[in-house]
């Protein structure tokens, strides 16, 4: 009897770990505004924003976003998957981004930006 208590009491806290862990993701993406700090493409080294208020990514708690990126703001809706630890940003296309850390004050995220050349982009963002 004891043994299926320790059990259903271990199975209680690993179950609320995964929820904290998701919703601590959740609360730092949506914690701010996030400056591009630099961008990676396919291992390169990594080149630096010059002037990093020009673009950022903001997510909202109610699944929004808005990115400027060039000089052009986009709004779009976004999930987070804490299996894949992606975030899939919908918009006029839909595109997953892999979250490789996430701090307070940084963000580093890798997707695939074309398809067919297979180019990955890393971008690190900082607020």
């Amino acid at each position: 009897m004891k043994n299926i208590s320790i059990i259903i009491c271990a199975i209680v806290l690993c179950s609320f770990s995964v929820d904290t862990s998701k919703s601590q993701v959740k609360s730092l993406l949506t914690s701010g505004k996030w400056f591009v700090e630099s961008v990676q493409e396919s291992g390169q080294e990594p080149e630096m924003v010059e002037n990093k208020n020009d673009e950022w990514v903001v997510f909202h708690e109610e699944g929004k976003v808005e990115e400027n990126l060039y000089g052009e703001i986009t709004k779009s809706t976004w999930e987070y998957s804490d299996k894949d630890k992606s975030i899939r940003i919908i918009g006029d296309k839909s595109v997953t981004k892999k979250i490789i850390e996430i701090t307070d004050s940084k963000l580093t995220i890798e997707f695939i930006e074309d398809i067919v050349s297979g180019e990955v982009l890393m971008v690190n963002y900082t607020k």
